[in-house]
């Protein structure tokens, strides 16, 4: 049976419809030249959020409610993901969340069936995550992993991990970036490029801040 990670499917999409509202958010290099911050401030996010038409009426509610306050509360995101839980488990392709200390969920889900296409698998998260997580998952993951507002995934993922004490001023974002992306190319595990646990609870807390998957390679 062949695998894909779920949150791996899940950010892409979350971010492709995002796209509006965090242009700049990508996994890829970001050059000096280019924009640093997504916004000036979270509400301009969540004020450009509620300009979407196809927001659904929980959506709406949610939004409006951080446009009030400041900030999306943690039970409208645990809300959002058992609606998206749900659905998913009512399509066939329950999925397992695990949240971690910055009130952020890791997503699991079950591997792909024989036969089974990870284009029909990415139709269902599309589906399930429409009205659900689709914005409120990737506003929140900015508000608790990103409260800077860079654009740069490594850059704050580093900063989260120096700020939880888990590298120092000796290990860059730049050294961050070199070695995940020795993980995707082959070479020795990531945890032994890395001076911290990257599977811990606290840097994964800090990775899937910054909308990276980082999970032990299976063989």
């Amino acid at each position: 049976m062949k695998s894909i990670n779920a949150r791996s499917l899940a950010s892409v999409l979350f971010v492709a419809c995002m796209l509006p509202l965090v242009a700049s958010c990508s996994g890829g290099d970001q050059g000096s030249s280019e924009r640093r911050h997504i916004a000036n401030n979270f509400s301009d996010l969540v004020i450009t959020a509620l300009n979407d038409p196809n927001l659904e009426e929980f959506d709406t509610d949610v939004l409006r409610r951080a446009k009030n306050s400041g900030r999306i509360d943690q039970a409208d995101y645990d809300e959002a993901y058992s609606r998206f839980g749900n659905c998913m488990a009512d399509s066939g392709k329950p999925i397992t969340l695990t949240r971690l200390s910055n009130g952020l969920y890791r997503v699991e889900n079950t591997p792909l069936s024989d036969g089974e296409s990870i284009q029909s698998a990415m139709s269902i998260v599309t589906r399930c995550a429409q009205g659900t997580t689709n914005v409120i998952s990737e506003l929140y993951g900015i508000q608790q992993g990103n409260p800077e507002l860079l654009t740069n995934p490594y850059e704050i993922a580093h900063k989260c991990l120096e700020t939880k004490g888990l590298v120092d001023a000796s290990f860059s974002f730049d050294d961050l970036r070199k070695a995940i992306g020795s993980e995707v190319s082959g070479g020795n595990a990531l945890k032994d490029r890395v001076p911290f646990d990257p599977y811990g609870d606290e840097a994964q807390a800090c990775f899937v801040g910054a909308n990276m998957t980082i999970v032990k390679a299976t063989p």
